[in-house]
């Protein structure tokens, strides 16, 4: 049962597709070098639009996933994402794994976990990073990097 890991809307497609066009067209020489993802579909679908439209590879990461609070986090692992998004780099090795999770009740923990992730991701990686996560998750990346 992943009743916690749905897909897109319709509505939500068509946002991510737009956002990947105007990703494309305001970059303008300024190059996003990764994308990471939570590994929850919507997520990984509107990475999947962006990685099409700027010809990328995307990046799971578990860290930067939802409020986790359940003992066993409903999401698909990069194997099974990448047989739906070939995009999915395999070689990516995550900063925190889905057992790794601490249980979580507030958003504030999740933007506190999100952010210490997207810090040790920033340390592993060179070039700019764009993050696809959720609202939490986007709050604490956000404030780690001011």
């Amino acid at each position: 049962n992943r009743s916690d890991d749905p897909h897109l809307s319709p509505s939500g497609h068509i946002a991510a597709q737009e956002l990947a066009q105007r990703l494309k067209l305001s970059l303008s020489g300024n190059h996003i070098k990764h994308i990471i993802s939570s590994p929850y579909i919507r997520c990984v679908e509107t990475a999947n639009a962006i990685a099409k439209e700027l010809n990328m590879q995307i990046k799971i990461e578990p860290g930067i996933a939802e409020v986790n609070s359940s003992r066993s986090p409903q999401f698909l692992d990069s194997e099974h994402l990448q047989k739906q998004f070939p995009s999915i780099d395999l070689s990516y090795a995550s900063v925190m794994m889905r057992e790794d999770l601490p249980l979580e009740y507030s958003d504030g923990a999740c933007a506190n976990r999100s952010a210490s992730a997207a810090r040790k991701v920033r340390a592993q990686l060179t070039g700019a990073i764009l993050f696809v996560g959720h609202g939490a998750s986007c709050l604490g990346i956000a404030g780690a990097f001011g």
